[in-house]
């Protein structure tokens, strides 16, 4: 009996053991059916045999967005506003989905996004893409390196789409070139490093080309488009290419985590709807995004767009959204059912004047090139009146710097010239020979009148404003100041022509102004402290004037950047190239960093009270609107 009842007790251990490992393999097998949820709408699609099942969908990586506030849920309508198609970033910057990304965080490095990985070799010269394996696009069709290609060869190399190829793939006068290891691997070949690769070519211009009115890109869907080149087609031309390329075509595929759905001529509304092929997913594998449709409302008048949203029209918009408002939303955001955050543009100064150091006139050219004139005209402006006359007081007053969330900040310059003293402003006029009259008004050094033009658009109410008071004070302190606005036809012309005395404008590129450095030295004709000096340094010698030594070291130190892939010499030229910009006063600023008026539905979730917007890292697009979801 005893040795049977071992027997027995064997059995039913070894029973216990294979019950055991059973269990162990229908719970992996489980786990594994189960890896990936997805919206209910998708899951009904795929039960009636109309979709591949989830994981099918996803590539074998798919990139996890950490949660700013909490998990999501699925379903509900986005509603926002727009004024057309021209106002394009109302809908780009909420698809913002690039080869490599720019972070939450603007002082952390370049992130992940549909390159899984990269490297630099070949002394900077090389860089490798691995892109992650699996993506589909919106389609369902294989995402792969032969999109990049296509992109490179018959979109950027083509002169009847693009006259020439964009500068950051452009080293030494030769353009790039591609070497595609398989579906998932490409290098990126230069003649020497490119340091502007990581940050302007992917990070900002990395998107699926056209991005809008803004012709670039990185990748284009070949399966679909090639049909409609004229390369590969001889029986269309390349008007028809554009109108498919198009990022409103409702037939094109597409990377992002909604496709426009509809919209078409005499619309009023522009709807874009979930992506079942979406290569994101929250922590616990869900499937982004949460919200099933993007719908923009089309306004002519941002007038009425703004009364839209005081009435609780919209679930989440900054754009568009007039600061002078900010009363009202406050007085009626408990009555509607909404949030008011105030969020810091990454904009160094609301109006900004550049003195034109390249001008014709010889003498105002002295006179702007001396930087005790510059900081003179800097400390003669009361910074705190502008910011409560023209900013309701919310602004920053401040030198015309990089912001505080930018890499290259540093707090010291922030103040440089930024204080209100005419007395000084009078001290320094007089040290460089600017004598007052007896009409109170100061002379050239050789005797003559000095008279300046500030020049600008037809403004808002508030930055009109702004420029009286500026105008004033500079008249304050003897310098006879006119003021003079016009359409931006015209006032563009002119600004880049060379032609303006004191230009105005708002700047934003405070985050990293390397991307596109117009402000920080003459990098071309935009750089509207030296225009003729700018077109000199693009055209390489061949147009322009020729600039003085300060404005050729500044130029030497960019060129250094460019070629220098390691961040952390990027980082050290750029802060002296800042610093160097902060304390020559290149350019006044007055008031920067004017809060956005944020409106959020109060069940819209995901979205931080605090965060600095900015167009070149298109904001909101590095809060990942794909994880945004409604509490209800």
């Amino acid at each position: 009996m005893k040795k049977r009842k071992y027997k027995v007790q064997g059995t039913i251990l070894v029973s216990l053991m294979v019950l055991v490992v059973l269990t162990m393999i229908f719970s992996i097998s489980t786990m594994a059916a189960e890896k990936y949820s997805e919206a209910p709408e998708l899951k009904l699609m795929v039960e009636a045999g109309t979709l591949p099942k989830v994981e099918d969908r996803l590539p074998e990586n798919p990139l996890v967005v950490q949660p700013i506030e909490s998990i999501g849920k699925y379903g509900g309508t986005w509603h926002r506003g727009f004024t057309g198609i021209k106002d394009y970033h109302a809908f780009g910057r909420h698809v913002y989905e690039p080869m490599l990304r720019w972070p939450q965080d603007p002082r952390d490095p370049v992130q992940p996004g549909l390159a899984k990985e990269w490297e630099w070799s070949d002394g900077g010269k090389t860089l490798t893409l691995h892109l992650r394996e699996g993506l589909r696009w919106s389609d369902g069709y294989p995402f792969t390196t032969k999109d990049i290609s296509f992109w490179w060869y018959d979109i950027e190399l083509n002169t009847n789409i693009t006259p020439a190829p964009h500068a950051e793939w452009v080293i030494d006068g030769e353009p790039m070139e591609l070497e595609v290891v398989d579906d998932y691997t490409i290098k990126l070949k230069f003649a020497k490093p490119n340091g502007l690769a990581e940050t302007v070519g992917l990070a900002f211009h990395g998107n699926q080309w056209p991005l809008g009115f803004e012709r670039f890109g990185f990748f284009a869907p070949r399966h679909y488009l090639e049909q409609y080149h004229p390369m590969y087609n001889n029986a269309v031309d390349y008007s028809v290419f554009e109108e498919k390329a198009f990022d409103y075509n409702t037939e094109r595929p597409v990377m992002t985590a909604w496709k426009i759905s509809e919209w078409g001529p005499g619309a009023t509304r522009l709807v874009a709807k979930r992506n079942p092929y979406y290569w994101k997913v929250d922590p616990a594998g869900n499937q982004l995004p949460y919200i099933d449709e993007l719908v923009l409302t089309l306004f002519e008048e941002t007038e009425a767009l703004n009364l839209r949203a005081i009435e609780g029209g919209f679930d989440f918009q900054f754009r568009r959204i007039s600061l002078s408002n900010y009363p009202a939303f406050q007085i009626n955001k408990d009555s509607y059912g909404y949030r008011i955050f105030l969020w810091p543009d990454a904009v160094a100064s609301k109006l900004c004047y550049y003195f034109n150091q390249s001008i014709e006139d010889d003498g105002l050219r002295n006179i702007f090139q001396n930087p005790k004139f510059r900081q003179a005209m800097s400390v003669a402006i009361d910074r705190e009146q502008i910011n409560e006359v023209s900013y309701l007081g919310l602004g920053v007053p401040r030198a015309f710097t990089v912001v505080p969330d930018s890499p290259y900040f540093e707090p010291d310059i922030e103040q440089f010239y930024a204080q209100y003293d005419p007395a000084l402003a009078n001290q320094l006029l007089d040290e460089i020979g600017l004598k007052k009259g007896s009409d109170g008004f100061r002379t050239r050094p050789d005797g003559s009148r000095l008279e300046i033009t500030v020049e600008g658009m037809d403004w808002d109410k508030a930055t009109l404003d702004e420029m009286e008071l500026v105008v004033a004070a500079w008249n304050d302190v003897g310098v006879r100041a006119s003021m003079k606005t016009m359409s931006r036809e015209i006032y563009w012309i002119r600004a880049t022509s060379n032609e303006i005395q004191v230009a105005t404008w708002t700047e934003s590129r405070a985050i990293d102004p390397m991307v596109d450095p117009i402000w920080v030295f003459p990098f071309d004709e935009r750089s509207w402290m030296a225009p003729a000096y700018g077109t000199w340094y693009k055209s390489e010698g061949k147009l322009g004037k020729e600039p003085p030594a300060y404005f050729k070291e500044m130029m030497a130190l960019y060129d250094q950047y460019k070629v220098t892939v390691d961040p952390d010499k990027q980082k050290e030229i750029a802060k002296k190239l800042i610093r160097t910009h902060a304390e020559n006063v290149f350019v006044i600023g007055t008031v920067g960093m004017t809060p956005n008026v944020v409106v959020v539905n109060n069940d819209f979730r995901n979205v931080p009270e605090t965060f600095t917007t900015d167009w070149i890292y298109m904001a909101p697009g590095t809060l990942e609107p794909c994880h945004f979801y409604f509490d209800r």
